[in-house]
């Protein structure tokens, strides 16, 4: 039986009605400094392992592990100003295990928190709501004696929650309920011949969710991303084995590549193939067709140097993806960004090679690439690392047509001195919001940071719902979202940028309502 490395926690996660910490306000908000961002981890060090994600509602959920005695898994809800909401974060899994697995955090549809994780001997699950109460834990395999691997967690469109997960050579999937309750009478089981790990689970529509996975057939052996669309009865929607991601390369040892949906079911997929070092794209649509050829396609056809670690963009509006990664010498010892952008024929539309953001460098590293559609911009994040020191986070931005508006260079969004690593990025309405672990204090924190669509950092100058300009967010605004509610291009009531208003713009309003 071949397998992937264990590495393993987690035990004794919080029953279901225990409140987590109380909500308080902070004097705290968002900085226009790169040296001073938002402490989300409070005084407690040894953060490792970040993770965030953005509700509709404008706020931010970030997740770490606290390492100072034990991996325990911390959360903290940061509001759209860049308040810390918990006055000291919430303690979602406590144990005493000295090594972990990655975990996944997700939000339903109405913006409370979906955690899932490995424990020592089950998988666990747990939604948290916004004011920091768990509303249901559950717990998975537990007893089983399996081999346990890569949990993952979505929120599916009909408001549950779906978590899947690795149990030995496959990988199985539960739905739970608002309410806590198990929607599926036994796990929905995706099993093929050899290893099949299960890599991310994204949202479809009608309530499915689409999940991709690693294949091998031996532990040696070519490694190759799959997909299954999984409705939400249980059943598997493209056939009775996963469709083919791509079927020629091999994915590095050890990465398990996330997706973005396309909006209408299915999703669009970014990896890199080793031998040669090459990062690739490929769409597949909601019926489980693959339409950029067999393996995908390149992201440049530049040789001389490599390319890898993609990060995809999908814009809804024109179809199109845009795409960033990292390119290095042969040797990989300089690094630098490159951009492309790819129509919805997986044609390229900023020339073969694409277009370059950061020149290569020597000494240099670019860690943990990160880019997302952010209105008519695609804003990508990374870690620019030094081994001359000085670690910064950057951001940068493209239009559709390639142009940078926010000059030539990047932005800094984290400077503060100190090592940066475990970066992780999410939107929210008008503005993306960037957290990482950071030890300019001496010990490794959770530091977040926004940056508009201007570029700017901070608070910013406008009240986004404030449409009347009268100072106060209130019945007019409100008023003025359900007035022009659907399809809306380039409205001001269009809050999250998607040119559709509707429910997420109307929470916008709601998030900000009263004097602003």
């Amino acid at each position: 039986m071949n397998r992937m490395p264990r590495s393993r926690c987690i035990r004794g996660f919080l029953p279901t009605s225990v409140l987590l910490c109380a909500a308080a306000p902070s004097a705290a908000q968002w900085s226009a400094d790169p040296a001073i961002n938002t402490l989300a981890s409070g005084d407690a060090g040894n953060c490792v392992v970040v993770h965030v994600v953005s509700g509709p509602e404008g706020s931010t959920w970030v997740a770490w592990y606290d390492s100072g005695a034990g991996y325990d898994i911390r959360l903290q809800r940061i509001d759209d100003a860049g308040v810390p909401v918990f006055v000291e974060p919430a303690l979602i899994d406590d144990q005493s295990l000295s090594w972990v697995q990655d975990f996944d955090l997700a939000v339903d549809t109405t913006g409370r928190c979906a955690v899932a994780w490995i424990g020592e001997s089950s998988v666990g699950a747990a939604l948290v709501d916004l004011d920091g109460s768990v509303l249901w834990s559950q717990e998975f395999a537990a007893g089983s004696g399996a081999y346990l691997a890569q949990a993952q967690v979505c929120g599916a469109s009909d408001g549950d929650v779906v978590v899947g997960w690795m149990q030995d050579e496959d990988s199985r999937f539960q739905r739970v309920a608002e309410d806590g309750e198990l929607v599926w009478p036994a796990e929905t089981v995706v099993s093929v011949a050899g290893t099949l790990i299960v890599s991310d689970i994204q949202p479809s529509t009608d309530g499915d969710v689409v999940a991709s996975f690693v294949h091998y057939l031996s532990f040696q052996g070519a490694k190759r991303l799959k997909a299954q669309r999984i409705d939400a009865s249980g059943s598997a929607v493209w056939g009775l084995a996963p469709v083919d991601v791509f079927t020629s390369g091999s994915l590095q040892y050890g990465g398990f590549p996330e997706f973005i949906p396309d909006g209408t079911g299915g999703g669009i997929f970014a990896w890199y193939v080793v031998s040669p070092l090459m990062a690739r794209l490929q769409q597949i649509d909601g019926e489980g067709a693959v339409l950029w050829g067999t393996s995908g396609v390149a992201v440049t056809d530049e040789t001389a140097m490599v390319h890898v670690n993609p990060t995809a963009s999908f814009d809804p509006e024109s179809g199109e993806v845009t795409v960033f990664w990292v390119r290095q010498d042969s040797l990989q010892s300089t690094a630098g960004v490159q951009m492309n952008r790819f129509d919805g024929d997986g044609q390229t539309l900023w020339g073969s090679s694409g277009l370059q953001v950061v020149p290569p460098a020597s000494l240099t590293s670019i860690l943990d690439l990160q880019a997302r559609q952010l209105g008519d911009l695609v804003v990508a994040a990374w870690i620019y690392a030094s081994s001359l020191g000085g670690d910064t986070v950057r951001s940068v931005a493209t239009t559709a047509e390639g142009t940078m508006p926010w000059g030539l260079g990047t932005r800094a969004i984290g400077t503060g001195g100190g090592a940066k690593s475990d970066l992780s990025a999410s939107g929210q309405a008008g503005q993306r919001v960037c957290c990482w672990a950071d030890d300019r204090d001496g010990s490794a924190r959770v530091y977040a940071q926004n940056i508009h669509v201007d570029g700017s950092l901070g608070p910013g100058t406008d009240c986004l719902a404030d449409l009347s300009g009268d100072g106060l967010v209130g019945a007019d605004d409100l008023l003025a979202v359900i007035a022009v509610w659907g399809p809306c291009l380039s409205c001001p009531e269009d809050f999250t940028g998607d040119d559709q208003v509707g429910t997420d713009d109307l929470l916008v309003v709601l998030a900000q309502w009263g004097p602003c």
